[in-house]
């Protein structure tokens, strides 16, 4: 066998045994990845919900003013008292509670302590968040973005002294959402990609990438609303899910925070999964599958030589 028919046989033998191999390894690699972004997904699930309980623990636990506005002592008090007992749960916790206000009927405040005390008292008939709880009869919230300060979650509860009358009066409450922010600095720094609270409107109240902090009251990304949209209409309080935006795959996690309507988002790009000792492990699965295609074609030459080409005499 001359010298060009040698590596003609060599390299058909390789490719033989290469096609298969080949088209085998990429239903491998495929199938890796797949498993990555599943496994990717859920971690991120598993996120969400524990940032998004930690959350409702902590809004339950200093932001819940019900106990205050329901209290027989400060229902029963006179305006000068009211203001008295407010003045004092600003004091208990300063870096959350930073305004109360009580309401009038037609929305125009009438006792007003904390931060904005000094400044004149306002009307919130025209706002929605009063005329909510008007006409529903049951608290009020939003969320207030600063250009230089931290969004604020605005409450507005009826003060109802007889059970099933309407409510004369309204408490208003400023508190500060900085401990949102704590939470997701603490727990967001090891995400590979974006971790954050969303409102109801749409818009972030804080994220582990600080742009809610650049642009107060900036909206979600696209496909953080998209889930969560889907989320919504599903009755579901989690939604995980690979959302293609603008050519690029990315994955989504939301979770509802438990008695808001507040959404708790991870988005990560696609290409970013979590690290995975199976992708090495894959890689020399199929590097070492290549050298011994090329080993056996060679070994095939010999046998060929040995077996089949009849010896000179």
């Amino acid at each position: 066998m001359n010298g060009n028919n040698k590596y003609k046989f060599m390299a058909l033998t390789a490719l033989i045994f290469l096609l298969p191999f080949l088209v085998l390894s990429t239903h491998f690699v495929s199938g890796n990845k797949e498993l990555e972004k599943r496994d990717t997904l859920s971690y991120m699930e598993f996120r969400t919900r524990t940032v998004a309980n930690i959350a409702a623990d902590l809004l339950t636990l200093n932001y819940d003013v019900s106990r205050l506005s329901s209290s027989s002592e400060f229902l029963g008090a006179s305006g000068e008292a009211r203001k008295k007992i407010l003045e004092a749960r600003i004091k208990e916790n300063p870096s959350i509670y930073s305004e109360f206000s009580i309401l009038n009927s037609s929305g125009k405040e009438v006792v007003k302590t904390g931060q904005g005390a000094s400044k004149d008292l306002k009307d919130y008939s025209t706002t929605e968040l009063f005329k909510n709880a008007v006409s529903a009869q049951e608290p009020s919230g939003a969320v207030e973005y600063g250009e230089y300060t931290p969004p604020a979650l605005v409450l507005v509860e009826p003060l109802i002294k007889v059970r099933g009358a309407k409510a004369e009066t309204f408490l208003l409450a400023r508190m500060s959402l900085a401990y949102l922010g704590e939470i997701v600095r603490i727990i967001g720094r090891n995400s590979s990609g974006n971790l954050g609270f969303m409102d109801a409107g749409g818009q972030m109240i804080t994220d582990s990438l600080g742009r809610a902090i650049i642009s107060p009251g900036i909206k979600a990304p696209d496909e953080v609303r998209r889930v969560a949209a889907a989320a919504s209409a599903k009755g579901l309080d989690d939604l995980r899910s690979e959302v293609p935006f603008r050519g690029r795959p990315y994955l989504v996690s939301v979770s509802n925070i438990p008695g808001t309507r507040w959404w708790v988002f991870e988005v990560v790009d696609a290409s970013r999964t979590l690290d995975y000792s199976s992708d090495l492990w894959v890689k020399r699965v199929i590097v070492t599958g290549l050298l011994l295609i090329l080993i056996f074609s060679f070994i095939s030459y010999k046998l060929a030589l040995l077996w089949l080409v009849p010896k000179q005499q």
